[in-house]
């Protein structure tokens, strides 16, 4: 069944809308509902599809959609991906990919498959700061490539403003919007931690504002690269087994509360001195040196180990089990491990099948499970010299008049795969707190589904007439006024021509 076509944007744009949030590691693309959806009847029509195209050890290639339906077996599995750090490069992928997601009928969902592009308004996303070569290539395919009818390019974290995020901040701050013609939110601070880097974008009436833009080159692919070294330095070589450490690092990282403590605790030097802690009976000699020596401190004991730090990752094996999953840490069974590796090592006869964990490659992870993610919020722990998350994020207010500063810090709102980290939120929020001048209010909140919150703010701006009128231009547009006006026209430069104002 065909969607149902949006209220008209704009005089010579196509009523029905199209939106894709092109991410580095995936997309998220759906037809906009009708006016007035809620956000979980619009949510229902976006899709996440991998954006990558994937060959497995069998000499087979999966693309988009694929990946998650056809793929078995991850081990030693290459991917080739069009957005590199955060740029769309490789357009030769891209349109590989959105053929088969969008406009191959045998390939797409019914409710992706775009019929008619000529009859459609494309709404795509860019990462802030693009290159300007980069912008026009994409402006060129999508006219003359496809023939969509109507087409904007935005820069992502601007669909936010868009959204509902009264539930989030509430009064006096930020205002309830019209639910059939949403205003933009008008002072919003967005920080987009994705997978090929994390931007931080203030926004003024969702119109980025560019001299205050940030970004820190970390982002879920630094964190998946830096946990596969560590994995295969301390437990099982995984160089080659890209997807497996990824679902690792989506299972089992978090975001310490206090990253000093944490580290203390799983040190392995404190279970020495833990394994030691009641000290021999002095004789005579040493009992009255001990009371004489008032004046030294006693030494601190270590402190007492979290068992919730420890965790078993239990890795596919492709037969019984087809992705990773963990569970709490069991001593016992690590130790039935060791005993069982070293068992095969020095005997010819393999271990019992009937053996709960005998065919179980399981891994004891620790200090890894939050010492990946603080490279985010303290790059100098792997010897870059960009600064921290919330120090970029005070310096990117640093360049605001104060009293927009004032309004920024209590809207600040958190997209991106990596907001689904635990405590990443709550750990930014701290840090942030501790920077900012004492008297000004400090909040940082995510949506419920923070990966597509940028499609949804997409999928509601597409209501609202006026912002259509000013940001999308026709396909009659292109050709009238070309390729060069289009890219002015979408930097904010041009607006005497056209539907714009």
């Amino acid at each position: 069944m065909a969607p149902r076509p949006t209220k008209a944007t704009a005089q010579g744009l196509p009523a029905t809308t199209f939106v894709i949030d092109n991410g580095a590691y995936s997309l998220k693309a759906g037809f906009a509902p009708s006016p007035g959806s809620t956000d979980a009847d619009a949510l229902s029509k976006c899709h996440v599809i991998p954006n990558a195209l994937a060959r497995t050890r069998s000499k087979r290639t999966y693309i988009g959609a694929q990946l998650d339906t056809h793929v078995d077996n991850w081990n030693e599995a290459t991917f080739r991906r069009p957005v590199e750090r955060g740029q769309l490069v490789n357009w030769e992928a891209e349109k590989e990919i959105w053929d088969h997601s969008f406009f191959q009928a045998d390939t797409s969902r019914k409710d992706l498959l775009i019929k008619s592009p000529k009859d459609t308004t494309l709404l795509l996303t860019e990462a802030p700061n693009s290159m300007p070569a980069l912008q026009k290539n994409a402006d060129e395919i999508i006219f003359e490539e496809w023939d969509f009818g109507g087409y904007a390019r935005c820069i992502g974290p601007s669909f936010n403003a868009f959204n509902d995020l009264h539930p989030l901040f509430g009064n006096p701050i930020v205002k309830p919007q019209e639910p059939n013609c949403p205003d933009p939110i008008e002072c919003l601070l967005v920080v987009d931690s994705g997978y090929s880097s994390t931007t931080i974008t203030p926004l003024y009436n969702s119109y980025p504002l560019d001299r205050a833009i940030r970004r820190i080159d970390f982002g879920g692919k630094h964190l998946t690269n830096l946990l596969k070294e560590v994995v295969s330095i301390r437990h099982l070589d995984l160089h080659q087994d890209v997807k497996i450490v990824n679902d690792m690092k989506e299972e089992v990282c978090y975001v310490s509360k206090d990253f000093k403590f944490d580290l203390e605790q799983t040190w392995k030097g404190n279970r020495k001195k833990r394994a030691s802690a009641k000290p021999a009976e002095p004789d005579s000699e040493q009992a009255d040196r001990m009371d004489t020596s008032t004046n030294s401190a006693p030494s601190k004991p270590p402190p007492p180990t979290d068992p919730s730090i420890l965790i078993d990752y239990i890795l596919p094996d492709y037969f019984t089990t087809k992705k990773g999953f963990s569970r709490p840490h069991d001593p016992h069974a690590s130790s039935l491990k060791r005993k069982r590796d070293l068992a095969t090592s020095t005997t010819a006869s393999p271990p019992s099948a009937s053996s709960p964990s005998s065919s179980e490659t399981l891994l004891t992870l620790g200090p890894e499970r939050f010492t990946i993610p603080e490279i985010i919020f303290s790059p100098s722990d792997i010897g870059s010299p960009q600064a921290g998350l919330a120090e970029t994020l005070m310096q990117s207010l640093s360049t605001l008049p104060p009293l927009i500063q004032a309004s920024m810090l209590p809207n600040i709102l958190l997209v991106g795969g990596n907001a689904k980290i635990p405590g990443f939120r709550e750990r930014l929020e701290r840090e942030v707190r501790s920077l900012a001048a004492s008297e000004c209010l400090v909040r940082v909140r995510a949506m419920e589904d923070p990966v597509r919150s940028t499609w949804l703010g997409g999928a509601r701006m597409s209501w609202n007439t006026e912002v259509m009128r000013e940001r999308a231009v026709s396909k009659a547009e292109y050709a009238e006024y070309g390729s060069g006006w289009v890219g002015r026209r979408f930097a904010g430069l041009e607006m005497g021509k056209g539907t714009g104002r």
